[in-house]
C-alpha cells in the first residue's frame, strides 16, 4: 500500500496526538460546496480519503466564484444550500475566476505543502491553475504536483483548449485520469507521467430506500426508465427519445437541467404526440435528497451517451439496486456487465438503443435486477490513492519535443502539404479531362514494399524517397516514414479497393501532415464526404483538408458502425502506449469482411534497452519478434489474418536505418497487413 493509501474502512484513524515523525502536508485544489455536481463530490471525498493517512495534514482549497454566468447556464450552487456530501474540514475558498491575484496568492500560501493535487475540470480554469503553480515556484516550493483530470479536453472543445491543457499537463509531475482513452489524450498533450485509475464511488443521496429495488414503481404496465443529470448533446438523450418510439409500453423520466440547444431538442422530441403520456420531463437540478426516491420509482437507469470519459451514474444505479442500459463508451464497459447487471449497446445508434431497451422490456428486467451488486464504497479508493502517489513520483521524459516552435513547424508542414495536394489534384483533373494525363485511378501503384515485412537498410529508405518522387507524391520529411506509407497505400489500393477508388479508409492515430491520406486522395479516393478520415485524441474540433476529415477520436473506441470501413491504416502509433488488444478488436469490428489493416511500428530483431526512457508521457517501446508474434495471435483471435509470414528470415534486418534523435535510439520499422475474415 502506498503512503497515500487509506486505511481499511473499519480501522480507526489516529489523531494528531497519536502520531510520531514528520507530518506530510497535502493540499487539494478543486471545486467544493456550495458548488454542485459529481466533481465536487469527488474532490471532497478525495480530500477526506487522503486525510485518513495518520501522517498527513490535508487541506482543501476551493473557489468562491468558479465561472461567469455566461459559461454555466445552469444553477451554479446547490439549491437550498445543503451539502450533497459531508463537507471536508478544513476547506477554504480563496480562488475567484475574476481575480488573477487570488490565483498567484493561493500558490504562494500553499508553498509549504509536500503534495499539491490540482483538479482539472474545464480549460477555462487552467490559467488559474497555472498561476497557482507559478505561485508555488516563486515561493520556492518543493511540492510534488499532480493533476486529476476529469476530462482532459471538454466534450465540446473550443479553439485554444488544447494549448491551455497542454501547458497545464506539461507543468506537473504526473496526471491521474479515469480511462485508457483519456490517458492517451493526456500523453498527446504533454503529460510526463500518466496513471489510470477507475473513478471510485462518491455517491450523493445517501442510502437507498428500504425495500426491494423497484418496489415503488407503479405497476400499470411497461418498464419505467430514468435519464438523470444535465442534458447535453454528448449525453444522447435525444437518441433515447427517438428509440422510445419503437419500444411500446416503456416510459421515460428525464430529470435534470436542460442546457442550450440540446435541452431545447429534448423538449421538442418529448412533446411528440406519438410519445404522449410516456415521457415526463422534470427540468432543473436534482438535489441529492431527492435521488433515492427518484431511483426507487424507476426500473432502470439509461445512459445513452454519444461519448464519455468517466461517470459514476452506473455505480449510483447499482447502489440503489437498479440495472443500467448504457452505451459502450467511457467507463461504462468496465462498470456494466452486459446481460448480468445491465445492457451495453453501440454509442450513437438509435437502432442499437431500441434493441437494448427491448431486451430490458421483453422480460429481461428481473434477470438483470437479480444480477445487480452494490459497489464497494471503500476498496476502490485505496487503488485511487495509489495512482495519485504514483503520479506524484513523476517520470523521466526524453528531451522535450520542441514545444511551440515544433507545433508551428508542424502546422506549416500541414498547410504546405494540403495546398500541394489540392493544386496537384485539380491540375490532374483538368489534364485528364483533356486527355493529357491518365486519371488518378490509372496512376502507377507504389511497389517494392512487402505487405508484411521489415525495413532492411538505408538503401531501402533511399529507394522509397525516390519512388515518391517518381510517383509525384509529396514525400514525408522524415525519410524512413515514406517506406511504410508506400506499403500501406499499396495495400489499400490493391487489397481493399476494387479499382473504383471508392474504398472507405480510416487513418488511426493520424497526423494532418502525415502522407497516407493525402496520397490516397491523389489516387482518387475520397470523392464521397467522410470516405477518407483520420482520428486522433489530440485533435479538437473537426478539420477538413481537401475533402479529408480529421476529427477527435479514440483508436480503441472509434464510434463508427460495424463493418463500415474497407481499410484502416495505423502508422507509427501503437508504440506510444496504445493498448494493442482493444485496438485490434475495434479495428476488426469496423472493418467489412475482406477489409484490411495496414499497421507499422518501431521494431528491432534485438531491441535496444529502453528502460527509463519515455516520450509523450509513455514508456518508449520497440517491438521484438516475440512481441509481433503475440500481436498476430491477438489479431487472429478477433478475426484478423496476417497477409504474409513472420518467419525468422522476414524478421531479420541488416541495418538499423531509423535514428530517433530525441532518445538516441537506433532501430527499424515493420509493416504488418491483416485481412478481416
Amino acid at each position: 500500500m502506498s503512503h497515500l493509501a487509506a486505511p481499511p474502512a473499519d480501522e480507526t484513524v489516529p489523531g494528531d496526538g497519536g502520531t510520531t515523525g514528520e507530518r506530510r502536508k497535502v493540499v487539494v485544489v478543486g471545486p467544493a460546496h456550495p458548488a454542485k455536481g459529481g466533481t465536487v463530490a469527488h474532490t471532497t471525498e478525495l480530500a477526506r480519503h487522503l486525510s485518513r493517512d495518520p501522517q498527513a495534514d490535508v487541506a482543501l482549497v476551493s473557489w468562491s466564484r468558479q465561472y461567469p454566468a455566461v459559461l454555466y447556464p445552469g444553477e451554479r450552487e446547490v439549491p437550498g444550500g445543503r451539502p450533497e456530501v459531508a463537507e471536508f474540514v478544513p476547506t477554504t475558498r480563496p480562488l475567484a475566476w475574476d481575480s488573477p491575484a487570488s490565483w498567484l496568492r493561493t500558490g504562494r500560501r500553499i508553498a509549504p505543502a509536500d503534495l499539491v493535487v490540482l483538479v482539472h475540470v474545464v480549460p477555462f480554469q487552467v490559467p488559474a491553475l497555472l498561476a497557482v503553480l507559478a505561485g508555488l515556484r516563486t515561493a520556492g516550493s518543493h511540492a510534488r504536483t499532480v493533476v486529476v483530470a476529469h476530462n482532459v479536453l471538454p466534450h465540446e472543445p473550443r479553439p485554444g483548449d488544447a494549448l491551455l491543457v497542454g501547458r497545464l499537463l506539461a507543468s506537473v509531475d504526473g496526471v491521474v485520469v479515469h480511462s485508457q482513452a483519456q490517458a492517451e489524450l493526456a500523453r498527446a498533450h504533454g503529460a510526463r507521467h500518466v496513471e489510470v485509475a477507475d473513478l471510485p464511488p462518491h455517491l450523493p443521496g445517501g442510502a437507498p430506500l428500504t425495500g426491494e429495488a423497484g418496489s415503488l414503481v407503479p405497476r400499470d404496465g411497461g418498464v419505467r426508465l430514468l435519464s438523470l443529470g444535465v442534458v447535453r448533446d454528448y449525453k444522447g438523450v435525444d437518441l433515447l427519445l427517438e428509440a422510445l418510439h419503437d419500444v411500446p409500453g416503456a416510459r421515460l423520466t428525464i430529470a435534470g437541467e436542460l442546457w442550450g440547444d440540446a435541452g431545447r431538442r429534448v423538449l421538442e422530441l418529448a412533446g411528440d404526440p406519438a410519445l404522449h403520456g410516456r415521457v415526463e420531463v422534470r427540468p432543473g437540478y436534482v438535489p441529492a435528497a431527492e435521488i433515492a426516491e427518484l431511483l426507487a420509482t424507476h426500473d432502470a437507469l439509461v445512459l445513452p451517451y454519444r461519448s464519455a470519459t468517466a461517470s459514476q451514474n452506473a455505480l449510483l444505479a447499482f447502489a440503489h439496486g437498479l440495472p443500467v442500459v448504457a452505451t459502450a463508451t467511457g467507463s461504462f464497459p468496465q462498470q456494466v456487465t452486459d446481460g448480468v447487471d445491465g445492457i451495453l449497446v453501440e454509442p450513437g445508434s438509435v437502432p442499437a438503443l431500441v434493441e437494448g431497451l427491448r431486451r430490458l422490456a421483453d422480460g429481461g428486467l428481473q434477470v438483470l435486477r437479480d444480477g445487480v451488486r452494490a459497489p464497494d464504497p471503500h476498496a476502490p479508493w485505496a487503488a485511487y490513492l495509489d495512482a495519485v502517489a504514483a503520479a506524484a513520483e513523476g517520470g523521466t521524459p526524453a528531451a522535450p519535443p520542441g514545444g511551440r516552435l515544433l507545433e508551428v513547424a508542424k502546422r506549416g508542414a500541414e498547410h504546405a502539404l494540403w495546398t500541394r495536394v489540392g493544386v496537384q489534384r485539380r491540375v490532374g483533373e483538368v489534364l485528364g479531362a483533356r486527355d493529357l494525363a491518365a486519371p488518378p485511378s490509372l496512376r502507377a501503384v507504389p511497389s517494392g514494399v512487402p505487405r508484411t515485412g521489415v525495413l532492411q537498410d538505408t538503401a531501402e529508405v533511399a529507394d522509397a524517397v525516390a519512388q515518391t518522387r517518381r510517383l509525384r507524391l509529396p514525400a514525408h520529411p522524415d525519410a524512413p516514414k515514406n517506406w511504410d506509407a508506400l506499403g500501406a497505400v499499396a495495400a489499400v489500393l490493391t487489397l481493399a479497393d476494387d479499382g473504383s477508388r471508392t474504398a472507405r479508409v480510416l487513418d488511426a492515430g493520424s497526423a494532418r501532415y502525415s502522407p497516407v491520406l493525402p496520397w490516397l486522395r491523389l489516387y482518387g479516393l475520397g470523392h464521397e464526404r467522410g470516405a477518407l478520415a483520420g482520428i486522433n485524441l489530440e485533435f479538437g474540433a473537426t478539420v477538413h483538408r481537401d475533402g479529408v476529415e480529421f476529427r477527435h477520436g479514440d483508436v480503441t473506441a472509434t464510434g463508427l458502425p460495424d463493418a463500415s470501413l474497407d481499410a484502416v491504416t495505423c502508422m507509427s502509433v501503437i508504440e506510444h502506449g496504445v493498448p494493442v488488444q482493444p485496438f485490434l478488436a475495434e479495428t476488426s469490428r469496423v472493418l467489412r469482411p475482406g477489409g484490411i489493416l495496414a499497421l507499422s511500428t518501431d521494431y528491432d530483431q534485438d531491441p535496444p534497452d529502453t528502460t527509463g526512457i519515455t516520450a509523450y508521457g509513455a514508456p518508449v517501446r520497440i517491438f521484438s519478434p516475440a512481441d509481433l508474434r503475440e500481436m498476430t495471435a491477438l489479431a487472429d483471435e478477433v478475426g484478423l489474418d496476417l497477409v504474409g509470414e513472420l518467419d525468422d528470415e522476414v524478421l531479420s534486418h541488416a541495418e538499423r536505418p531509423v535514428h530517433w534523435k530525441r532518445t538516441g535510439l537506433d532501430y527499424t520499422f515493420v509493416l504488418l497487413t491483416f485481412r478481416k475474415r
